[in-house]
């Protein structure tokens, strides 16, 4: 792991819109006191400012007015919305790489820690990790998902997982791993969170804390587009259906391979691993049915 001569192990950058400051309030309430510090940094919003959307990664409107261009990861258009949601990603990933912190956890401003998140952080980093992202959250699922086996950390557990889950709210990146993101997005339509929890489009080595120590606080989403949106303006291009098929099985047989190290023996070690945490209180679908509505990896 790389890490900056005499940097501090851990930084948290928490990803907010100027328009939302009672999310950004929740943010402080929940991780402020926390031993590492949390930075705001400032979204940039599809609603009142599209210029500065598309001025972080150079994209233009390919299908105007709200489409980037085709979703390289589904059979549909890239919204503005979603472009907005993948740029303050990117824009906390440039900030990361410009401060003196080993790691940096990465959060969206509806991530909710769950009882026993500092110190199942504070494990993570003592013990270590040999990956490069650490995802701890995902879209409320119940029961769990195959998965491979890596470390216990007290009542959490290390795993490779066999079946990638939607939510990008909060993960720990290396410097590695912020380098080569932002080497290998580059102007790509596809969800933030298809792309990182798809390993065939970035090569790094992915682990998942289970159960989830951290959840979406099941807030209504500000950056959503409704599928049939996404669908209905443009007929795809003749051919793209299954390009995107085979595009999906490469993906697919990628995370797989990763997982299991480049041992495909070692599939027959998955386990079924807790997706959400037992005191999680769901409450309503509000969350899940805004991420599928933003349609990420849902």
């Amino acid at each position: 792991m790389k890490s900056v001569p005499g940097g501090r192990p851990l930084g948290l950058f928490a990803i907010n819109l100027d328009r939302s400051p009672d999310r950004w309030r929740q943010m402080e309430q929940g991780f402020g006191a926390l031993p590492w510090p949390l930075h705001r940094v400032v979204g940039v919003d599809a609603r009142k400012e599209p210029e500065a959307v598309l001025a972080v990664r150079g994209s233009t409107l390919e299908f105007p007015p709200d489409a980037v261009g085709w979703n390289a990861h589904r059979n549909r258009l890239f919204m503005l919305t979603e472009e907005a949601c993948l740029a303050g990603h990117v824009m906390a990933w440039r900030q990361f790489l410009a401060s003196d912190f080993d790691l940096a956890l990465v959060l969206e401003d509806d991530a909710e820690p769950q009882p026993g998140f500092a110190h199942v952080v504070e494990d993570l980093l003592a013990l270590g990790f040999d990956a490069d992202i650490v995802k701890l959250e995902g879209i409320f699922r119940p029961g769990g998902r195959k998965a491979l086996p890596v470390a216990a950390l007290g009542a959490h557990r290390l795993v490779r997982s066999l079946r990638p889950c939607s939510g990008a709210a909060a993960y720990i990146v290396t410097r590695r791993a912020a380098e080569r993101l932002l080497a290998r997005i580059g102007k790509a339509c596809i969800p933030a969170d298809d792309f990182l929890w798809a390993p065939s489009w970035h090569g790094l080595r992915i682990v998942d804390l289970s159960p989830w120590p951290v959840m979406q606080s099941g807030a209504e989403s500000v950056i959503a587009t409704a599928k049939a949106q996404k669908r209905a303006r443009r007929r795809a291009p003749f051919g793209r259906g299954l390009a995107v098929a085979l595009r999906r099985a490469r993906e697919r047989f990628s995370l797989l391979w990763a997982a299991a190290d480049g041992r495909p023996h070692a599939l027959l070690n998955a386990t079924v691993a807790q997706w959400a945490p037992d005191v999680y209180n769901l409450g309503n679908r509000t969350a899940a049915d805004a991420e599928d509505r933003r349609s990420s990896n849902g």
